[in-house]
């Protein structure tokens, strides 16, 4: 039976351990996401692209329901069919595959950069908010944080829910029950996997570790800081949050622009509206970027000065 005194120790030790953390991590990682303006204007761009690609993979999922609830499979495969016939289509793919290796080859390389920019605004070293410093990170930093990525891409949640809506659509719902099943044990599997390699990425940019040994290095800070590193995990959903808010803006904007279409028959009309559309969207579209890019600072911030922390007490362990 655990004493009263020995309760009452741990309770102490525990409001110790919150309070360290709120001075050492939340509270500079706050501070740090609102001040610095020179990493939120640096980040602008990839958080912009990562935008777009969540906001196609959402234009896809209901451009998708509506033509299975609506029942409009054949105008869908006419329009597909008409669109290989136009004079734009081999431009429209060109974009789309430059476009998409562009956002394969910016995430790496603008995630180290904003990770390194975070050491230098911690420490205040100004000096390497320079370009040549920027570009010895992505040449040191780009292979591995590729690779780490390409493997984790398999564990992020939305690969997993978009995995998961493939399989229903084609086994059907006779299969719905099992493939639940299945994909929410997988779904469990990859939180935790995303919870023991939270640390990898820092090891490969400040220790330069290759993947695999910046994998087991993480594995082992999580297993010996379990309670931070679990409490830190919940900041995940403020990045997940955005997946909410582009949804919202995402499937809005859809709607109206169909119901414009359907109910307005003045041609000058429609024009106007659709412009004023597109000026809201074109708003709302830098707004949730900049909100993005707040949020993964914030987030990279609070990892950041967690691994420092936990590198701190592994030391003295260690002495």
């Amino acid at each position: 039976m655990i004493s009263p005194k020995k309760a009452f120790d741990d309770f102490l030790y525990g409001l110790k351990n919150i309070s360290n953390m709120k001075a050492n991590i939340v509270i500079p990682s706050f501070d740090l996401a609102h001040h610095a303006n020179v990493i939120k204007k640096f980040n602008f761009i990839p958080s912009l692209l990562s935008t777009i690609y969540l906001s196609v993979i959402v234009l896809y999922q209901v451009a998708y329901s509506y033509i299975i609830i609506f029942q409009k499979k054949d105008e869908f495969f006419w329009l597909v069919i008409n669109f290989f016939h136009q004079s734009y289509f081999i431009e429209v793919v060109i974009w789309v595959i430059i476009w998409f290796l562009l956002y394969l080859l910016v995430q790496p390389i603008a995630e180290a950069w904003v990770i390194t920019l975070i050491e230098s605004y911690t420490k205040k070293e100004e000096s390497k908010y320079k370009v040549a410093n920027w570009f010895s990170q992505w040449v040191l930093n780009f292979l591995p944080l590729f690779e780490y990525h390409n493997f984790m891409w398999l564990f992020r949640i939305l690969s997993i829910v978009t995995f998961y809506f493939l399989l229903l659509r084609v086994f059907g719902q006779d299969y719905a029950i099992f493939i639940s099943i299945v994909m929410f044990l997988y779904l469990l599997f990859a939180v935790l996997v995303n919870l023991l390699f939270a640390y990898t990425k820092f090891f490969i940019i400040f220790e330069k570790k290759h993947v695999f040994e910046a994998i087991s290095l993480s594995t082992h800070m999580t297993l010996n800081s379990l309670e931070i590193t679990w409490k830190l995990y919940y900041t995940l959903f403020l990045v997940y949050a955005r997946v909410i808010l582009t949804i919202i803006v995402f499937t809005i904007f859809p709607i109206i622009f169909s119901a414009l279409f359907a109910y307005i028959t003045s041609s000058m009309l429609f024009t106007i509206w659709a412009i004023v559309l597109c000026i809201f969207f074109l708003i709302f579209l830098v707004f949730v970027s900049h909100l993005n890019s707040v949020l993964e600072i914030f987030v990279e911030a609070l990892w950041y000065n967690a691994y420092i922390e936990n590198k701190k007490e592994m030391s003295w362990e260690e002495n």
